[in-house]
């Protein structure tokens, strides 16, 4: 019987690359879970002539949610509406729903596909409900090395300026150190997580405005460092990041977590999950789901 650091050491194999987790629904057996009218659902939003095995009968996933994490079994399947939409209408997708230890888990927010005599017997993982550290300190410690990663990102495009109407032929002003020191940066959200190699490590959620582009990033610092590059977090799925909570849960216990956000209250567009992985060389995306983005009444 694989433990599940083994497990997940294949399922997260290529983290060292962004996930294009909009496109990949379901990459690595990963799978947001959502709890819709008291049944623990798994929608399968791909291509509908393309069945995913995993979300079959009797198929196992590891939930990870608000509490904790606990192995639950596909109990069987069903058409519903809510988990994607078409047309700015609710579409009818397959939903795998899925039963077993609630209590142990919590609020669901991801299911991860594992072998049918996959156990948590033995596990050291590490589970950590995250609450918000950011205070003046905060500010005080990063803000410069914040401003200067943007001054860097501006310049080689990985911020992608959006022009306002008034900007004319020569379009925005061409020194990116005087725009990162002009832009409104905020700390929404921060907490100390450990990772392995790191001394001193802290997960944030970083906003940016310049000129008329925002932009949202998770990133992780260690001490007044920043370490790796920006894990966009897109205003896409629309929740602010205070309608967000937060936990950390490291399969192994080695220092490799996982950071999963979720909503708790539904936010206008419906509820949300979010994916992390940690590594000492910065922090990756490898989910970002919302139940119904594109369903936008009056829109």
């Amino acid at each position: 019987m694989a433990p599940l650091s083994l497990i997940l050491a294949s399922i997260l194999a290529p983290a060292q690359a962004a996930w294009p987790a909009s496109e990949s629904y379901g990459a690595k057996g990963i799978f947001p879970v959502y709890d819709v009218g008291g049944e623990w659902l798994v929608f399968d939003k791909k291509d509908p002539r393309k069945k995913d095995s995993r979300l079959k009968t009797g198929s196992r996933f590891l939930a990870v949610g608000s509490a904790g994490a606990s192995v639950f079994t596909v109990a069987g399947s069903t058409l519903a509406y809510g988990g994607a939409c078409k047309g700015n209408k609710p579409q009818r997708i397959r939903a795998a729903v899925l039963h077993g230890p609630r209590r142990e888990v919590g609020i669901p927010v991801i299911g991860i596909a594992v072998p049918g005599r996959f156990s948590l017997k033995g596990s050291k993982a590490v589970y950590r409900a995250l609450r918000n550290q950011v205070a003046e300190e905060t500010y005080q410690s990063l803000m410069g090395s914040l401003k200067k990663r943007l001054g860097e990102e501006l310049s080689s495009g990985e911020f992608r300026l959006k022009l306002p109407d008034d900007a004319g032929e020569g379009g925005p002003p061409k020194n990116t150190e005087e725009l990162a020191a002009a832009a409104a940066m905020k700390i929404d959200f921060g907490a100390t997580v450990p990772v392995a190699g790191l001394p001193d490590p802290f997960v944030l959620v970083e906003g940016s405005q310049v000129l008329d582009s925002y932009r949202r990033c998770l990133r992780l610092a260690d001490g007044k460092k920043l370490v790796g590059g920006c894990a966009s977090m897109p205003h896409d799925l629309m929740a602010e990041t205070s309608r967000l909570e937060f936990v950390s849960y490291d399969p192994s216990g080695r220092g490799q977590p996982f950071i999963l956000g979720y909503t708790v209250s539904q936010p206008l567009w419906g509820h949300e999950r979010w994916g992390f992985i940690l590594r000492r060389s910065g922090p990756k995306l490898f989910l970002a789901d919302s139940m119904d983005i594109r369903c936008r009444e009056g829109f």
